[in-house]
């Protein structure tokens, strides 16, 4: 939601000029800044790099899906590379959002008991 609102406030449109198709207006996907796929690519890899157990050649995979992610969109002309960094720096605050209302197992079972 935050990347869609922030798209319909800025209204800046990709690399090329292409007509949407019907599946982009279906989709709402007819801005490019800043980059949803980045912003949720880097949400997801930092999510996992923090809750999970990763041998280090897993962790700089995952950080290279994150990247691959960013550098597809930029090849295929979707998105300007300043709509990919943004994405990434919206998806990292949106990790910390998420950190920040994030509730331990024990927490959940307590609260799930005492209801």
């Amino acid at each position: 939601m935050t990347v869609a609102g922030v798209q319909k406030l800025i209204k800046r449109r990709g690399p090329f000029e292409t007509n949407p198709s019907l599946l982009d207006y279906l989709t709402m996907d007819v801005y490019a800044f800043p980059a949803g796929h980045a912003s949720r690519a880097a949400m997801v890899s930092k999510f996992f790099l923090s809750h999970l157990v990763l041998a280090v050649p897993l962790r700089v995979l995952l950080v290279l899906w994150a990247f691959c992610v960013g550098l597809s969109r930029v090849m295929i002309g979707r998105h300007h590379i300043t709509d990919v960094i943004s994405g990434f720096v919206i998806g990292y605050f949106q990790f910390r959002l998420v950190e920040l209302v994030w509730m331990s197992s024990n927490t959940c079972q307590m609260l799930i008991s005492a209801w």
